[in-house]
């Protein structure tokens, strides 16, 4: 990869944070990557694809003059530097964002009886339970991808049946 393109990494943490307004770990489930995976892209540790450039855009519905000034390493705010535009634009971005994860998530909601159902109970809390309910759901999850890496490994193990014949 061009080492001109190693600063879109900390300008799209920068457009995650300030006008996605998402933590790094949905930025990467959204992208099929690991957290560590784009904090070494958003770090530089790690220079990204021409693949993953398009897959950030695509996913994040990044217009095309910030896309540009990302991967230029021209800092967000002179984007829109008209200061009353630009104001707007950071909600409109970040409102576009959520109705498409909405809109893409929409059949899990509708199919889901068990996340509506947790849904439910996150909206019964107040917001430090909330916060508190999510987290331990976070670390279950972290168990249950370990639990089924251990389990995948260990089904690439066992021998193959041969076929019959």
């Amino acid at each position: 990869m061009d080492r001109k393109y190693r600063n879109f990494g900390k300008q799209f943490k920068e457009y995650r944070e300030e006008y996605l307004d998402i933590k790094q770990l949905e930025a990467a489930e959204r992208l099929s990557i690991s957290s560590s995976a784009l904090s070494n892209y958003e770090r530089t540790d790690r220079d990204l694809t021409p693949d993953m450039l398009a897959e950030m855009k695509r996913t994040f519905d990044i217009p095309d003059d910030y896309f540009i000034a990302m991967l230029m390493g021209e800092p967000l705010r002179d984007v829109r530097s008209d200061t009353s535009k630009s104001a707007g634009k950071t909600g409109e971005i970040r409102e576009r964002y959520r109705d498409q994860f909405i809109e893409h998530h929409r059949q899990l909601l509708e199919e889901s009886n068990e996340l509506r159902e947790m849904i439910a109970i996150a909206a019964s809390l107040s917001e430090k339970q909330r916060r508190i309910y999510f987290n331990s759901i976070k670390s279950n999850l972290a168990v249950f991808k370990s639990l089924v890496a251990k389990s995948e490994q260990s089904d690439a193990s066992l021998p193959r049946p041969e076929k019959e014949r």
